[in-house]
């Protein structure tokens, strides 16, 4: 009978011993397929960070010619436009400078407006924060920020007052530009300007300057050949 009992218990820690190393086995099966999953994911999550991460010098090729992607660009414009403070249309000229730093863009800028062209009585300077898209084919931007205005306030009759007057706004824009080369194009503007003393808005046919162009494809050595 005790040899029995013995044989028993033998089978019982044999039992216990096979069930801890199923249990271990499932374990180490399990650990290894999770640590397989981060591994992938981490994997995904640098690829994606190394896919959108900033490249000053990326470049795309058009027409056998290299174009930088993350570019500045220079608009010059004329158009005509509204002031809620006088009883007419006036003449718009503007030019406007954009730059990046990475992959942000900004503009600073300048407009003047008056009753006739290059006869002005209202200067404005602003500078903006804005969203880009930019293709071979077309450029937008849109763009929100702080202005400051000064001119001559309207009297009546066609007379302006001498004294002048100062006023710190907000400034918007939006830019749809057709592009006649990739870094070369024509095409129309909206803006508005609203301050303590008026609002100004109007439309403009600007002319754009990018100064994407890095040159030449590079080819191979031998190419050709």
């Amino acid at each position: 009978m005790f040899f029995s009992a013995v044989h028993v218990f033998a089978q019982n820690i044999d039992s216990i011993r096979i069930a801890h190393t199923k249990d271990s086995l499932f374990t180490v099966y399990q650990n290894h397929i999770e640590s397989g999953k981060k591994a992938k994911m981490d994997s995904a999550a640098k690829k994606a960070k190394r896919d959108s991460s900033y490249n000053k010098k990326k470049e795309i090729i058009v027409n056998g010619k290299r174009f930088r992607v993350y570019n500045d660009w220079m608009n010059m414009g004329v158009g005509e436009g509204f002031n809620s403070a006088l009883p007419t249309t006036q003449s718009i000229l503007d030019v406007d400078f954009h730059f990046h730093i990475t992959d942000k863009y900004f503009q600073l800028g300048t407009f003047l407006s008056g009753d006739r062209f290059l006869s002005f009585n209202n200067y404005n300077i602003h500078g903006c924060f804005g969203l880009r898209r930019e293709d071979a084919k077309v450029n937008k931007f849109i763009c929100l920020g702080p202005s400051y205005s000064w001119g001559f306030p309207y009297l009546g009759g066609g007379n302006y007052s001498e004294g002048s007057y100062h006023a710190v706004g907000v400034y918007a824009e939006g830019e749809w530009i057709f592009k006649v080369a990739y870094d070369l194009g024509i095409g129309v503007s909206a803006f508005a300007d609203w301050n303590s003393r008026q609002t100004v808005g109007g439309l403009r046919l600007d002319l754009y300057f990018s100064g994407a162009y890095r040159g030449e494809r590079k080819r191979p050595a031998g190419w050709g050949n």
